[in-house]
């Protein structure tokens, strides 16, 4: 069996790969089937072309991701769902790394320098045990959950494995998402408890329950976990999870906080706490995890424009950076010397953010549109929450309410693809309190205005757009109208009118590419040739 079995050793020390794959050799295995990666990216580009039965990771990888962020990565990327044996070197045995790598639950840690005896006790035992839970698999397959009962009253080897056995048999039926399977799994975890107080068993009874949303299982569990392993990162995010799904939030934002406080590298979780503490604007506590961030965020999963502008729109909110350019606050988080064609969107709706603390609404428009532009060029379905968030609220700022439909629409359907983990609690907590603004009223107004232009009764449409323009910015029917009745004397001239009229114009003038219909009537008017600055 080991000679066919593949192996990935990650390590940017090639004289570690050397000697692990020497120890790998001399354990029987094959040479052609044992490859290596000096780095985080190579290790990804391996885990997508092929399947590893066993993968060992070091901690520090030297630049780039590091050992714990590029498991997280293979995590995220469904790249290891065939379940392989994982193994983690590192020199670095402290409880912060040992507990930052326990949330992806590993197989064995191996403390450096690697010694050939104890890699192959780790690897004999890892090796039965695997082989035991496949044959209690292949039990539960034939003839159910009494197969698995069978096979423990056969065997005697010690009670811990008989346990681990059953919960490995309990978390591959778990990861099959089936729901037919649950009173299988729950009867397994059962009898599991019977023998013997077994915490990963426990946990994975909390992920059951929490997928089925038993909360009434759940609480007692979860208080006594918490009082036996108080720091226990696991039993503290499973906790957060569980008062989430029930819209505690200040009890979910406690335990996640105290996780944080455990290990700070899990940034799903500073994330989390991010929007949370935006949402009840817990300033001081903003402020230290966005500098966290920032340090955690570069060469992890979530080094992503979307984050990047989740992060920046943060500091231009609630920080003394709020007045530093945006393309410079993009810079210090992603550590590039130029903009990418995929970063341009959110930096466009950065500067519309900052143009509105400026008071600058035709410069904040202007910005708004070229990112909405940008945006639709490169993947005009699939926006990222973040980037409709940020373009909501200057929607709202600018009372542009088609722009907020828009935006909020997107938003709900984002959210209703996974409905029931908690960001998306927090994210449509955020979004309940961001309802457009408009009313069956306005938009009833709306129309009956558009029919009293197509009647030509002009002068009467022309203050009933005026008295809908502080609702319906920037939008272009609106805007068309009001700029064609103002060009032939329709709208009274008074200052609050210029100032909407000028808008309605800048509608137009801030396109790069201006509608052939307002180039025609601006060289007939004098009125729209007036400089807008």
């Amino acid at each position: 069996m080991r000679r066919s079995q593949s192996v990935l050793i990650v390590d940017d020390s090639s004289i570690i790969q050397q000697t692990t794959k020497l120890i790998l050799i001399n354990g029987q295995f094959q040479s052609a089937n044992i490859f290596c990666a000096s780095n985080a990216a190579e290790a990804v580009k391996f885990c997508q072309q092929q399947t590893f039965d066993i993968l060992f990771l070091d901690f520090n990888l030297g630049f780039g991701s590091t050992g714990l962020q590029l498991l997280e990565r293979l995590h995220h990327n469904a790249l290891l769902q065939h379940s392989p044996l994982i193994f983690i070197l590192t020199a670095d045995d402290s409880p912060a790394v040992l507990m930052g790598f326990s949330e992806y639950q590993p197989d064995d840690y191996l403390v450096k320098p690697l010694r050939l005896n104890t890699l192959k006790q780790r690897l004999e035992y890892s090796f039965e045990q695997r082989a035991m839970n496949d044959r209690a698999f292949m039990h539960y397959q034939q003839v159910g959950i009494s197969g698995i009962e069978l096979m423990c009253t056969q065997h005697t080897p010690p009670l811990t494995i008989h346990c681990t056995t059953i919960t490995a048999v309990a978390k591959r039926l778990l990861n099959q998402k089936q729901p037919h399977l649950y009173d299988d799994i729950s009867a397994l975890l059962t009898l599991l408890q019977r023998l013997y107080q077994s915490l990963p068993a426990q946990l994975l009874l909390i992920q059951l329950w929490l997928q089925q949303q038993n909360f009434t299982a759940l609480g007692p569990l979860l208080t006594q976990l918490r009082s036996s392993y108080p720091n226990h990162l696991m039993v503290l995010e499973y906790s957060a999870c569980a008062a989430l799904l029930q819209h505690k939030i200040t009890q979910g934002y406690d335990f996640w906080l105290q996780a944080h406080n455990v290990s700070k590298n899990n940034l799903q979780r500073l994330l989390g706490l991010l929007w949370i503490e935006s949402h009840f604007q817990n300033h001081s506590a903003m402020q230290q995890h966005l500098r966290e961030a920032i340090s955690y965020l570069r060469h992890s999963v979530w080094d992503k424009p979307c984050y990047h502008a989740f992060i920046i729109w943060l500091q231009l909110q609630h920080s003394d950076k709020k007045n530093l350019p945006v393309e410079r606050l993009w810079r210090t988080i992603s550590q590039q010397k130029t903009i990418t064609k995929n970063e341009r969107p959110f930096i466009y709706l950065l500067q519309a953010w900052q143009c509105l603390d400026n008071d600058n609404n035709l410069g904040a428009y202007k910005s708004y549109s070229a990112a909405q532009d940008a945006i639709h060029h490169i993947d005009p379905e699939n926006h990222s929450f973040e980037f409709d968030a940020i373009a909501l609220c200057i929607s709202k700022r600018l009372t542009m309410t088609r722009h907020q439909t828009d935006c909020y629409q997107r938003l709900q359907h984002n959210l209703l693809q996974c409905q029931n983990e908690p960001h998306s609690i927090i994210k449509n907590m955020w979004l309940e309190t961001m309802q457009p603004t408009s009313s069956h009223q306005t938009d009833e107004k709306y129309r009956y205005a558009l029919r009293l232009v197509k009647q030509k009764y002009y002068v009467e449409a022309g203050q009933i757009i005026l008295q809908l323009w502080p609702h319906y910015r920037f939008d272009d029917v609106l805007a068309r109208c009001l700029v064609e009745l103002f060009s032939r004397g329709y709208v009274d001239n008074n200052p609050q009118h210029q100032l909407w009229i000028k808008e309605a114009r800048w509608t137009f003038e801030s396109q790069d590419f201006k509608p052939e219909w307002y180039l025609k009537l601006k060289t007939q008017y004098r009125s729209l040739q007036r400089p807008l600055y």
